[in-house]
């Protein structure tokens, strides 16, 4: 069933609901242009911010500029 999961598919669906994405820019297990393609199509409200390295960074070493966007969000939309 893994094959058939391509949350892309529904982005356009997503919105008003918010939308942050922090993709890798060297991230080769979930490609960066196409999480640009799906984040182009999203409604808004929406936000991009392309963290530097490849897709674990955002989790270990970028983990407090990437939580910290995510906390600034989350605040934003749910507080």
């Amino acid at each position: 069933m893994l094959g058939e999961y391509v949350p892309a598919d529904f982005i356009e669906k997503i919105g008003p609901t918010p939308l942050l994405m922090l993709p890798a820019s060297d991230d080769v297990l979930c490609p960066t242009e196409l999480a640009l393609a799906a984040y182009e199509r999203a409604r808004e409200p929406k936000r991009l911010e392309i963290l530097p390295g490849g897709h674990f960074d955002v989790y270990l070493d970028g983990f407090d500029r990437s939580s910290s966007l995510a906390r600034e969000w989350f605040v934003e939309h749910l507080g």
